[in-house]
């Protein structure tokens, strides 16, 4: 459990008239993770002799996937069988649906494009409607021109202005409501009326092709449209049904040709002579009798060694945890993974981060409420791998809640007898005269809380120590010795520091200054200067946990905020109605707040704070050369 799972490291050399089939095999066992070998004097791996030609065939079948994933709107994510890669490669390469396929996306593309440009001359028409009756075609002879646009409001006087003072002739004609703008004028004096235009802010507006009146070309882009869109939706439909009819198949090729690519692919891993593949690679170690049983079958066709290895290679990770652990797992290994030679915090997460949080927010209450979302969370995220695991954590840590709200004796702000005194407000039944227990209530032992909180930072600190110190023993002892001096640094400091707060007798303080100088001594000799500097850093490591106390009294002060100003009483009258529902969302959202904080600030204490006193991290992922993945 807090240890990775035992892994081996095996070497095979197979014949090379054989390896296809040892491929094959690894392959359907799924167990063993091939790695990159080189060995002097031999050659460096390469796929296999059929990889280009499936990954040419691949290429094909995923084009024609894409597009019928498109005609059909959805993707298709359910396993495929495996068929022969002979029979596979030759159906994908007599696939007579792909040319169909394609013809028909062009013409879809076609039409969507023909109908985007009808449409925008849709729109260009629509604007000069006002001279619906004008004849474009006509307007422009060998001796007369027409320029169409449109001018702002405030600058047509300016432009009539301008084409004034170039002649006479020049007719401009203005829409009433409208910046549309048509001037007629004879061609020699184009290079003029360019100019003024230019000047006056005229933005002309280029017309359809062969357009005639703007009634005559809206009927016609209006059929073109009508004419399009249904061509648009036939297409559609046909490649929708063809994509239907053939989309298991492909899929089924697709499938096929991928595990031939990937088997084929993985040779460039070996390394190789004239006559043999030699290929390594990692193996969980209760999984070794199965790869055994496996070579057996080639006889002295295929030869397996156990390779031994040490500190100086890094096996992958596999974590060995049980399935309740799973939403703590879920932190390990959404930070760097521990080494195969370093502890495993998942569980000690699972019991420091629910009792923090459950220190923080720390209320019977709001644990409950915490328990209730976490569980319709769970039903409502059951295939979000985040968010139940997230949700789990809060179901967890809501039990601790619970109990700390009773050592607190906090009840969403109140007191038990406070709870029971409302209840019998609207109510009266008198169920207690007096309170059955004192908690220790936060508002009033603000220095007890935080040094309660430092002493859960010392526990946990300490345990991180102890961890790092069991990791460090085999691997370098100086490190470990280190390791176990910050615990004699923290018990230095307890003994120093306890008789001045009246916790210690007198006697404990030299004690402690003797430790805590010896323990600097060997952080020193251990790791360096740079240990000892970090000495003074380490009680602001403890001091961090200080933060529990905070958080969970700025939670304290709002629900006690909620309930003097906010609660709803008998004597109210209908008022009280009103409050009630905005009452019970206040807390809500406070329970929400301090969850979410406790969330947060329990896990930073436990990445930040105590998992860097042990763990290096970098740990490999194990991924086993395997036909379907596998959940390790």
């Amino acid at each position: 459990m807090f240890r990775a799972k035992g892994m081996k490291k095996i070497r095979l050399i197979v014949l090379k008239s054989i390896v296809e089939r040892v491929i094959r095999d690894l392959h359907e066992i799924g167990l063993v993770d091939i790695r990159k070998t080189k060995y002097e004097g031999l050659e460096n791996g390469r796929p296999l002799a059929k990889f280009d030609e499936y990954s040419d065939e691949l290429l094909k079948l995923r084009a024609i996937h894409s597009i019928m994933e498109t005609a059909l709107g959805k993707k298709n994510n359910s396993d495929r069988k495996i068929i022969d890669s002979s029979e596979a490669l030759q159906k994908a390469k007599n696939l007579g649906v792909g040319d169909e396929l394609k013809k028909l996306n062009q013409e879809i593309s076609d039409l969507i494009e023909k109908i985007k440009s009808l449409e925008n001359q849709k729109v260009i028409v629509d604007r000069v409607m006002p001279l619906k009756g004008v004849d474009f075609s006509i307007l422009s002879t060998r001796t007369i021109g027409y320029r169409l646009g449109e001018v702002s409001a405030a600058k047509v006087s300016g432009l009539k202005s301008a084409i004034e003072k170039i002649g006479p002739t020049i007719r401009l004609i203005t829409i009433p409501d409208s910046e549309v703008t048509l001037i007629l004028f004879e061609k020699k004096l184009e290079e003029d009326i360019d100019h003024a235009l230019g000047n006056n802010g005229f933005n002309d507006i280029e017309l359809p092709q062969n357009m005639k009146t703007p009634i005559a070309a809206m009927e016609q882009i209006g059929a073109e449209l009508k004419q399009c869109q249904s061509s648009l939706e036939k297409s559609k439909k046909a490649m929708a049904d063809l994509s239907k009819a053939n989309m298991d198949e492909v899929e089924t090729l697709i499938r096929s040709l991928e595990v031939e690519a990937d088997r084929a692919e993985i040779a460039a891993n070996f390394s190789s002579s004239r006559s043999v593949y030699i290929l390594e690679g990692w193996v969980i170690q209760s999984d070794y009798e199965e790869i055994e049983k496996l070579v057996q079958r080639y006889g002295d066709r295929v030869m397996m060694e156990n390779v031994d290895f040490g500190h100086h290679e890094m096996p992958p990770t596999v974590l060995d945890n049980p399935k309740s652990v799973g939403p703590m797992e879920f932190i390990t290994k959404s930070y760097s993974m521990p080494n195969y030679f370093e502890l495993d915090p998942t569980v000690m997460y699972l019991i420091a981060l629910p009792v923090l949080y459950g220190m923080i927010v720390g209320d019977v209450l709001y644990g409950v409420i915490s328990a209730l979302l976490a569980t319709f969370l769970l039903s409502k995220f059951k295939n979000s791998y985040i968010m139940s695991n997230v949700s789990k954590i809060w179901l967890y840590s809501s039990i601790p809640t619970i109990f700390f709200g009773l050592i607190y004796d906090e009840w969403a702000g109140m007191t038990h007898f406070h709870l029971v005194e409302y209840i019998t407000k609207w109510t009266g039944l008198e169920i207690l005269h007096e309170p059955i227990y004192a908690g220790l209530a936060r508002m009033e032992n603000i220095i007890v809380l935080v040094g309660l909180s430092a002493a859960m930072g010392m526990v946990h600190l300490a345990a991180g120590f102890i961890m790092g110190a069991i990791n460090e023993w085999n691997h370098n002892r100086k490190h470990s010795y280190a390791k176990i001096a910050w615990i004699g640094v923290e018990l230095g400091m307890i003994f120093a520091l306890g008789p001045q707060l009246g916790l210690l007798p007198a006697e404990f303080t030299m004690a402690g200054l003797v430790l805590l100088a010896i323990s600097i001594v060997i952080i020193g000799w251990a790791e360096g200067i740079v240990g000892v500097i970090e000495v003074p850093g380490f009680a602001g490591n403890i001091l961090s946990y200080s933060r529990i106390a905070a958080v969970g009294i700025a939670g304290v002060v709002i629900a006690e905020l909620v309930n003097e100003f906010l609660i709803p009483l008998p004597e109210q009258g209908l008022l009280a109605i009103v409050m009630v529902p905005v009452f019970i969302i206040l807390h809500i959202v406070n329970c929400f707040v301090a969850m979410f904080e406790a969330l947060i600030q329990g896990g930073r204490l436990n990445i930040v704070e105590f998992r860097s006193k042990f763990l290096h991290g970098g740990g490999d992922v194990f991924i086993p050369f395997a036909l379907y993945s596998k959940k390790l």
